[in-house]
């Protein structure tokens, strides 16, 4: 089985014929990823612990998340898809690390 993930910021190849993608850095544009579970809810509730924003609420960023177009997306630094597998597919959400190198910040601003 192998696995790819692309970024939705920036496009560069995150992960590609890997048995398993870990939270990591894109090499392209430097977004932290965290999530990595098998639907977008759980992968976000996952992705605010890793990112040490768990005060938020992972329902109302999701569907903040999900509301954003392409170019918002992009403006904010904050994006959600989905890693191409053999078997189910899992989600990760992408945040840029903003001026002051503060996801949490970047995510509260969605």
């Amino acid at each position: 089985m192998s696995a790819r993930l692309d970024c939705p910021l920036c496009g560069a190849v995150v992960a590609e014929g890997v048995a398993d993608i870990a939270p990591g850095v894109c090499p392209g544009c430097g977004a932290r990823y965290e999530g990595g579970e098998g639907s977008a809810p759980d992968a976000v509730r996952t992705a605010l612990l890793g990112f040490g924003a768990d005060a938020l609420d992972p329902a109302a960023v999701t569907d903040a998340v999900f509301r954003l177009t392409p170019a918002d997306s992009a403006g904010k630094g904050v994006a959600i898809t989905s890693d191409e597998r053999d078997d189910f597919y899992r989600w990760w959400l992408f945040v840029q690390p903003g001026d002051e190198g503060d996801p949490v910040a970047v995510i509260s601003g969605i």
